[in-house]
C-alpha cells in the first residue's frame, strides 16, 4: 500500500474566492474573469475570421502578458489577501502590477482605438457618433469594473491595480500605434505568403465595417447560387 501523501492546489485561471454570503462579491468574482472570457473570444474571432487585425491583436496580449509577469518578479511586491482565510498556493504570491487589471486595459484602450479610428459604423454621423461613444462607454466600463472587482476581493491593493491599469492603457496605445502605423503597412505582403494562404489569413485593413461587408458578399453568393441552382 502506498502512503505517500500529496498536495493538491486548484488551477488558478478560474479560481476565485468571495466572502460566503455576498452578494456583490459573487457578482465580482464573475466580472473579474473577464479577461479569460475576452481571449477566449478574441482566439475564438481568430479562427472564423483569421484577419491579420486581431491576430496581432492577440501578439498584444501576449507582450502584455510577458510585460506584467516580468515586472511582478522585479517588484516582488505580496498580494494583501495572504492570510489565514484564503487558499493557500492558489495564486502567485506577487501582486503588482494586477495583472487582471494590465491585460482588460490593454483591451480595452486597442478596442477604443480601433472602434475610434478604423471602425465605420453608418452613413449618419449622429449615428456613428452615438455608436461609437456606447462601444467606448462599455470598454471603459467593462476594465473599470474588472478593476474594482480585483480590490474589492482582496486580490490586489489599490496602488497595484492602478499601475495595472496605467500599465494596460500603456500598452494597447503603443501596441495600436505600431499595428496601425507601421505593420498594417505589410498587411497584404503578409497575406500573400504560402503559409498565409494556407491558411486563408486575411487582410480588412481597408475594410472600414467588416460585419456589413461579410453580410452584403455573403448575401450576393447565396442569391446568385440559389438562381444558378434554379436555372
Amino acid at each position: 500500500m502506498n502512503n505517500e501523501t500529496y498536495e493538491f492546489k486548484p488551477l488558478s485561471l478560474m479560481f476565485v474566492e468571495y466572502k460566503s454570503g455576498d452578494l456583490l462579491g459573487f457578482i465580482l468574482a464573475w466580472i473579474t474573469m473577464l479577461p479569460i472570457l475576452y481571449v477566449v473570444s478574441i482566439f475564438t474571432v481568430i479562427i472564423i475570421r483569421r484577419d491579420l487585425t486581431t491576430i496581432f491583436y492577440f501578439f498584444g496580449f501576449l507582450i502584455t502578458e510577458f510585460t506584467n509577469f516580468v515586472l511582478k518578479n522585479l517588484i516582488k511586491q505580496p498580494r494583501p489577501y495572504l492570510n489565514e482565510h484564503r487558499s493557500k498556493g492558489s495564486f502567485s504570491k506577487y501582486g503588482m502590477p494586477s495583472d487582471h487589471s494590465q491585460v482588460m486595459f490593454y483591451f480595452s484602450t486597442f478596442f477604443i482605438l480601433i472602434v475610434l479610428f478604423r471602425y465605420y459604423i453608418s452613413q449618419s454621423k449622429l449615428i456613428q457618433i452615438l455608436m461609437k461613444s456606447f462601444l467606448c462607454v462599455i470598454a471603459i466600463f467593462a476594465a473599470v469594473l474588472v478593476a474594482f472587482s480585483r480590490v474589492y476581493l482582496k486580490y490586489h491593493t489599490n496602488e497595484q491595480v492602478i499601475a495595472g491599469s496605467l500599465l494596460g492603457i500603456i500598452c494597447g496605445s503603443l501596441w495600436f500605434f505600431i499595428v496601425h502605423t507601421i505593420l498594417s503597412k505589410h498587411f497584404h505582403y503578409i497575406t500573400t505568403w504560402k503559409i498565409s494562404e494556407f491558411l486563408m489569413i486575411r487582410d480588412y485593413t481597408h475594410i472600414p465595417n467588416i460585419l456589413l461587408f461579410q453580410y452584403t458578399a455573403e448575401r450576393n453568393e447565396a442569391s446568385i447560387r440559389r438562381k444558378n441552382k434554379n436555372n
